[in-house]
């Protein structure tokens, strides 16, 4: 295919390393990054790679980042980063970039290693993520809320977010945009993605609130499909767990 030049730039090192040998077709294109369905190359574990390539600088929606900038690496406490990054200096929103994709590289390494639903991060670039391809060469695997499941299996489904979600927390890891548009589902499981907004709740004081708006997302979606579970419940107790320690 024909990926513009800024996109094959990103991916261009992978090729040159092995894990890629073509770029096959783009997947989607939203507000944090373009995703493209790649042939794996010599180095490459799977046949088929996604290749997410996050948007420049200039060009990325940093929108409602006070909620889930707090604790980040380097933010914590006071110097020229975070003074930079809170006045949206070009110094710091090149910081800022930075931040996000290391930290979806790094969640997504500590949560697949626990056994948690997300994908395998296998490589990391400049400007890039690898990982494995939910889907074929025709195209990707359906988010969640594209599909209806029988019953059972929504019952399946929906605990076993519940339970990826307890995961996280234990490893100190709230989403924090949680919902069925970014689930994918794959080989009759649900799969989680996307998590560059992703927060440390111990020093974010913002967890509780996305913890709760994550769950809210989850029940909804099986409410909708005849399955009943309390999202407000569950928060209080897995928070409450959090903060005694029972967690995390």
């Amino acid at each position: 295919m024909q990926a513009d030049a800024d996109h094959v730039d990103a991916i261009a090192p992978f090729i040159e390393e092995g894990w890629l040998s073509d770029i096959l077709y783009e997947v989607k294109s939203g507000k944090e990054a373009t995703v493209f369905c790649c042939s794996g190359g010599s180095r490459s574990p799977v046949p088929l790679i996604a290749a997410k390539v996050y948007r420049p600088i200039e060009s990325r929606r940093f929108k409602n980042d006070a909620m889930y900038i707090g604790g980040r690496v380097h933010m914590a406490r006071e110097s020229r980063i975070s003074r930079a990054v809170n006045s949206k200096s070009a110094f710091g929103r090149r910081v800022q970039y930075g931040t996000w994709m290391a930290e979806e590289w790094e969640t997504l390494r500590v949560l697949h290693e626990a056994g948690a639903d997300v994908p395998e991060p296998l490589a990391l670039g400049e400007r890039a993520i690898l990982m494995p391809f939910l889907g074929d060469e025709t195209g990707p695997a359906p988010l969640l809320h594209e599909v209806t499941p029988d019953h059972a299996t929504v019952v399946r489904i929906i605990d076993d977010l519940l339970w990826n979600v307890e995961l996280m927390l234990d490893h100190d890891c709230v989403h924090g945009d949680l919902s069925p548009y970014n689930i994918m589902f794959h080989d009759g499981r649900a799969i989680i993605i996307d998590f560059p907004q992703a927060i440390d709740p111990r020093l974010n004081g913002n967890g509780f609130t996305l913890l709760v708006r994550d769950l809210e997302n989850l029940c909804r979606w099986a409410e909708r499909l005849g399955v009943s579970r309390p999202a407000g419940k569950i928060a209080s107790r897995l928070w409450e767990r959090f903060v005694m320690g029972e967690l995390g």
